[in-house]
């Protein structure tokens, strides 16, 4: 083949897409589409229960218009990170979806599914004879931090996805997948340059944010060929320029040139862009530089206790002057009111002033007229929780600070009641890289005929 042309509807399953858009991709003769379907994006709470960031109705509508489409085409459905931590229990409701659709619809088709949820014996017995190298949580990985985990997934490459096409899958649904491998996986079947693959990849999974006006839910069309890939959105109306697939090496990115994955490194330092016309952008150059260990990065979070926040908004300039102070003379009366109650933690997120950036944030000077304030605490309990928010509400409420001149209140409600409990609070707890033998070892694969 001269080339192998992949579609990519959106960049979240779930979110919706253009469906308009997406039937012009398809008369593009792609030979694959590929969808995203899960991130660490939404926090660790996702990955801790196991549960899908959206409701699983706004997944199977996107999923029935894509699957529909590539059957009718007799082209490969790839779906990675199903649905959103690709943890056994979603990659279930993911598989059970397909089937509902494929019956519904008088589907058959030959379907992989790939699991990336890790046995904890298993991982232990890994962590027993190599330390795992951590991507941020502080210490060693330990049996007992594994334990207090919900799921814990690896991330896989392309490897696993290739084995499924290999075996003639039709359809493949996976768990937790390294976003880019999901698109990458057929045109390095099919021989092409694993670095080219990888950076077509890599903005597929967005689909138009690379484009001009951005929209996750606009698709994008990649042709891989030998020795470069061309990007070009389905929406007549949207362009990709240079600055615009350029600056996608921006996102999600510590390193704008360098993207680790799973088996190593994409360098993009040499890649070059080139305008083709008003839509479409040519990228040459990528290269994927092997690590002498294939490892995959390993994705579980632990329950750290209950939240309940309160919100409220502030426009008194004389408190909002002096808002620092005060808010610490509330934290002090809390940790005393509460002091034998057990610990809590306490975080104040003040919009207007540094709730996005907290201490990098180079503005030192607050020039907002009002500003935003969530009183978020985590306790061990839900009562201690909600407990704690309200009494620093309280507090906040009638705190007295030089200069007042009303005792009426200081602090207004959006909603109420005030204090909102959230539920269960979790952190990443196993962000860490494991060593792999083999690429495909630790993500089991099933292939099953469906029917109708």
């Amino acid at each position: 083949m001269e080339e192998i042309v992949g579609l990519a509807p959106s960049g979240s399953m779930g979110s919706g897409y253009n469906v308009d858009a997406f039937k012009r991709g398809l008369a593009a003769n792609p030979h694959f589409i590929g969808q995203d379907a899960g991130s660490t994006d939404m926090g660790p709470y996702y990955h801790g229960t196991g549960a899908p960031f959206l409701p699983l109705a706004t997944y199977r509508h996107d999923l029935s218009i894509m699957l529909r489409a590539a059957r009718e085409r007799r082209i490969p459905l790839l779906v990675g990170s199903a649905l959103t931590s690709g943890c056994n229990a979603t990659l279930a409701m993911a598989v059970r979806m397909v089937g509902e659709i494929a019956q519904e619809h008088g589907l058959s088709f030959r379907l992989a599914t790939i699991s990336a949820e890790i046995d904890k014996a298993d991982l232990k017995r890994r962590l027993a004879q190599e330390p795992f190298e951590s991507l941020g949580p502080d210490g060693p990985l330990t049996p007992e931090t594994i334990d207090r985990c919900g799921p814990i997934a690896a991330q896989m490459g392309t490897e696993p996805f290739v084995r499924a096409l290999d075996a003639g899958a039709e359809v493949v649904i996976a768990g937790r997948a390294c976003d880019d491998a999901i698109f990458a996986a057929m045109p390095i079947m099919q021989g092409y340059d694993k670095g080219l693959a990888l950076h077509c990849g890599k903005i597929l999974e967005c689909a138009g944010l690379s484009a001009i006006p951005y929209d996750l839910a606009e698709p994008l069309l990649g042709r891989v060929r030998r020795d470069h890939f061309e990007v070009e959105p389905c929406h007549p109306d949207h362009r990709c320029t240079t600055v615009s697939v350029a600056g996608h090496s921006l996102y999600e990115r510590g390193d704008p040139c360098l993207q680790p994955g799973p088996g190593g490194m994409n360098d993009l330092t040499d890649a070059t862009f080139t305008q083709l016309d008003a839509r479409r952008v040519k990228v040459s150059g990528s290269r994927f530089i092997p690590d002498r260990i294939y490892r995959v990065k390993l994705e579980g979070a632990e329950q750290v206790g209950f939240r309940s926040i309160v919100i409220v908004g502030i426009r008194d300039p004389i408190m909002i002057r002096q808002i620092d102070s005060i808010l610490e003379e509330a934290r002090r009366r809390a940790e005393d009111r509460f002091k034998a109650a057990g610990g809590f933690n306490l975080l104040y997120r003040v919009y207007g002033k540094n709730a996005v950036m907290g201490p990098l944030e180079p503005e030192v000077e607050t020039r907002s007229h009002e500003l935003g304030l969530v009183i978020d605490v985590v306790a061990p309990t839900q009562d201690l929780a909600t407990g704690v928010a309200m009494f620093v509400r309280g507090t906040l409420q009638h705190a007295s600070y030089p200069g007042i001149v009303t005792t009426a209140g200081n602090m207004a409600y959006p909603f109420s009641p005030f204090g909102i409990p959230v539920g269960p609070a979790h952190r990443f707890s196993v962000y860490h890289l494991m060593a792999l033998g083999d690429p495909c070892e630790c993500f089991p694969m099933s292939i099953e005929e469906v029917r109708n």
